[in-house]
């Protein structure tokens, strides 16, 4: 296992109690891949896939996902819920479990999908290159990378450490009610963000619980970004932020590009 592997596995196994409750809902980007998956045909390979936030309604939608992450605990929650969805949308998915630095898939898909800032979770400049020399070689000829990756600009400005609070939420599935910090730090020498998580989980019998662990998410600023895309024999064909295609502003921390080769 590698040590990249390594990094993602870890923090979504520690994050997955948590996943759907804080990111689960999140749909703003599924229309954007459904138009790309439509307007390029074929199957969507789905890079960190997780818990099926866009793999289930894709499905549903109609298309053939192949939902692959690195993360075991991540995968088991979408498998099961599958298990409780029709046979037809089921049949649609394919799961696996794999690094994308070593994916191996013999197959080609018409859309590559890394979602939600996946490519952060490469840490270094040799994982970058290896994913997507491996998410190159799986993409059909006419076919289409999306990649949304974060870049921290304003925090680049000040990159002290500073605590964010979220607002509590509670588990509908256990009525256990989390409380939760964000404390965050800037490396700007190795272009890591570290990002201290704090969850306090409190039972309806009045108990706590508590977990701590920290993410670590490398991020790449947009000039680098495209030239990195460029050197593996990538062409950006749009770049914007949001996902209705908003023209990209100086200060913008959330950048789309949609890709394809030369």
């Amino acid at each position: 296992m590698t040590s990249e592997k390594q990094n993602a596995a870890d923090s979504y196994h520690n994050f997955s109690e948590f996943y759907d409750l804080y990111v689960g809902d999140f749909l703003d980007d599924l229309p954007m891949y459904e138009k790309y998956a439509v307007q390029v045909g074929g199957s969507v390979l789905e890079i960190g896939a997780g818990s099926g936030r866009l793999t289930i309604p894709l499905a549903q939608t109609g298309f053939a996902v192949a939902a692959m992450d690195v993360s075991a605990t991540m995968l088991a929650i979408l498998d099961d819920r599958l298990k409780g969805l029709p046979s037809v949308v089921r049949n649609r998915v394919q799961i696996i479990q794999a690094d994308v630095c070593e994916l191996e898939l013999g197959a080609k898909f018409g859309l590559v999908m890394v979602p939600y800032y996946v490519f952060n979770y490469l840490l270094t400049p040799e994982a970058q290159s290896q994913a997507l020399d491996r998410i190159k070689a799986h993409l059909a000829d006419s076919g289409l990378v999306i990649v949304d990756a974060f870049i921290p600009i304003r925090r680049l400005a000040s990159p002290d450490e500073r605590q964010i609070r979220r607002p509590d939420v509670v588990d509908p599935a256990t009525g256990n009610r989390i409380r939760s910090w964000n404390t965050f730090r800037l490396d700007t020498q190795s272009s890591i963000e570290y990002r201290f998580q704090r969850f306090e989980i409190e039972s309806p019998n009045g108990e706590l619980r508590v977990k701590e662990f920290t993410v670590e998410r490398r991020y790449t600023l947009a000039d680098d970004l495209e030239r990195l895309f460029l050197s593996h024999g990538f062409k950006v064909s749009e770049v914007f932020t949001g996902y209705r295609g908003e023209p990209p502003q100086p200060d913008s921390e959330q950048l789309v590009y949609v890709l394809g080769v030369d």
